[in-house]
């Protein structure tokens, strides 16, 4: 047995944007990404969260899509980031209604952190509020099968589960010049597995906690 940190979020909205679409309206994807939930660590530890520092497990589900017609703010990149000379305009913005988030980390000496958290997380736009819902340490089974749901995991031939493939960085660390962006880490094919599309599979790095919740648990390369 072994013991990780369960955390769970909850809120109206979320907006984990597909990435890569550029022009007509933006699309979500079943999942958020891992790049996201280490942003939404980061913002409950108050500070940046390297890849490095923790693995990430996950389960996501939502009740349904909406869309708002927004303004975006568009931004040119010349090797630094600046406003764009055509300005804004208005699109379509997919967003998810009460999502219910819950992660589990090999970090429990992070607990403190979501029980009294420095800022407050939001999963997409910063409208995309979090509540924490409970924080709590786990004691939890390495297992060969589980029955995987509302996650995202590293596609393979063999991986036999429905979602949607997307090739995305695994993480992104901060360059040191202010306002010259961020370079994506890893970048690979995942498969963003929505909690509808429920599976038992074989795979390393699977767990199941005391109460039956069965999750995979992503480690980095």
């Amino acid at each position: 047995m072994k013991d990780f940190l369960e955390v769970q979020f909850k809120g109206w909205t979320a907006t984990p944007r597909l990435p890569f679409i550029l022009s007509g309206n933006a699309v979500c994807m079943p999942t958020p990404s891992y790049s996201m939930l280490l942003g939404v660590i980061g913002c409950c530890l108050g500070r940046i969260v390297e890849a490095s520092e923790v693995n990430i497990g996950f389960q996501y589900q939502y009740d349904t899509t909406e869309n708002d017609l927004e303004t975006r703010h568009r931004l040119a990149f010349d090797g630094k980031l600046k406003p764009h000379a055509k300005g804004t305009d208005a699109y379509l913005r997919e967003f998810h209604i009460n999502p219910v988030l819950t992660v589990w980390l090999n970090r429990t000496d992070w607990l403190e952190y979501f029980k009294y958290p420095i800022g407050t997380p939001s999963l997409g736009r910063s409208q995309d509020l979090l509540k924490i819902e409970k924080a709590e340490i786990v004691k939890c089974q390495s297992i060969s099968k589980a029955n995987i749901r509302g996650c995202m995991m590293p596609f393979s031939i063999g991986l036999k589960i429905g979602g949607q493939l997307v090739q995305i960085a695994e993480a992104y660390k901060e360059n040191e010049e202010i306002g010259s962006g961020r370079t994506g880490i890893n970048s690979k094919i995942f498969m963003s597995i929505p909690f509808q599309s429920s599976s038992t599979i074989e795979h390393e790095n699977l767990f199941k906690t005391t109460n039956n919740k069965q999750f995979y648990l992503h480690t980095w390369q």
